[in-house]
């Protein structure tokens, strides 16, 4: 569903409060009431129920639970490293078939990881490169995506000009290894755009949001914002369009369909598909396979794909950069495509793509 720009910053505030609906029991009481006596279960900690990313996340998580299945158990960490390695460890003593987990912390983890493998559970850390003691990582090619996503905006503005780049939490290995690339290629690729701020968010984009406001004073000629999560970006452009900033550009990463309009319109010049329910379907099906004792490579990788209009792509070309691309439309029917993608009856090679 795609919000309103303006109107969509208040639901984005609260859609990242870091608390599920019904609270963590009833996570965990609901995901148990769909499953059949005997099923595999697949104990899933996440970083957050509530933003719209995680929701798409546990909606088609849950349509591969059925479509193999297993049942799905969510648990939110609310943003609480203690509470995701008890919440792991609360796995681990029911004996769940699997374990899934988008880490807050990749270093954290690791010992109760260990304790989890150790105890014959296979585990999926999310979208992270965690090395604990033999798990498995579901990852995206975060790097080579996010150099893209700076040279687009690099070439947007023609070589010169300001930019500031929202980030996630330092420590989660998605955020850490994107705002790294993006560093690197502005720096390396564009050296005439300043990069006058990074900001950590904790993924709450109340606090992408703050953060705008802030730069909107302290940079009064920044041009754009980059973000390593499309809701951080949202909640940015809201937020410069509430403050008579309309023309200040964006450039993030998800493939949310909140992001299509700005795309269309231009204010957005790229985005990447992985998209939330992609992921989601992706992860459990990976889980699912796992606890039913298939063999698959310990670094699986989602295929992904940019994001933009021919439009804004020909501009793009004209100022000396060219990639390949689908439009929104298209990234629309991608990111609802999951289950021909990654459903039981592909083979288990379907899992991942060549490692970039």
């Amino acid at each position: 569903m795609t919000v309103p720009l303006v109107a969509g910053l208040a639901g984005l505030g609260s859609a990242c409060s870091m608390t599920p609906p019904g609270g963590a029991k009833a996570a965990v009481s609901g995901a148990r009431s769909g499953g059949g006596k005997g099923r595999p279960v697949i104990g899933v900690s996440a970083i957050d129920l509530t933003s719209s990313f995680f929701v798409g996340m546990r909606t088609a998580g849950d349509q591969a639970a059925h479509d193999y299945g297993v049942t799905a158990t969510w648990q939110s960490a609310e943003g609480s490293v203690e509470k995701q390695v008890s919440t792991i460890q609360n796995f681990i003593n029911q004996r769940v078939s699997a374990i899934l987990i988008d880490p807050l912390d990749k270093n954290a983890l690791r010992p109760v990881i260990a304790r989890a493998t150790r105890a014959g559970i296979p585990v999926v850390t999310m979208g992270n490169k965690v090395q604990a003691d033999g798990n498995y990582s579901t990852l995206y090619r975060d790097a080579d995506n996010m150099s893209m996503v700076a040279r687009a905006i690099g070439a947007d503005l023609g070589g010169h000009g300001e930019v500031a780049l929202l980030v996630g939490a330092r420590g989660n290995y998605v955020s850490d290894t994107r705002e790294k690339a993006f560093r690197q290629t502005l720096a390396h690729d564009y050296p005439g755009v300043r990069l006058v701020s990074v900001q950590p968010t904790a993924f709450d984009a109340r606090k992408a949001s703050n953060t705008t406001v802030t730069w909107m004073t302290t940079h009064p000629k920044l041009d754009a914002v980059a973000c390593i999560s499309d809701p951080l970006c949202l909640a940015a452009k809201s937020t410069a369009v509430s403050l008579s900033r309309p023309g200040l550009r964006i450039a993030g990463h998800d493939g949310e369909p909140d992001m299509y309009p700005l795309l269309k319109n231009g204010s957005m010049v790229i985005d990447v598909l992985t998209g939330a329910e992609r992921v989601g379907y992706w992860n459990v099906a990976v889980g699912a396979r796992l606890a039913k004792k298939a063999s698959l490579p310990h670094d699986l990788y989602l295929p992904s794909y940019f994001i933009t209009t021919d439009a804004t792509a020909a501009r793009l070309k004209s100022r000396g950069l060219s990639f390949p691309y689908v439009t929104p439309p298209r990234a629309e029917q991608l990111g609802k495509d999951y289950k021909n993608e990654f459903g039981p009856r592909r083979p288990d090679s379907a899992m991942t793509v060549a490692k970039p």
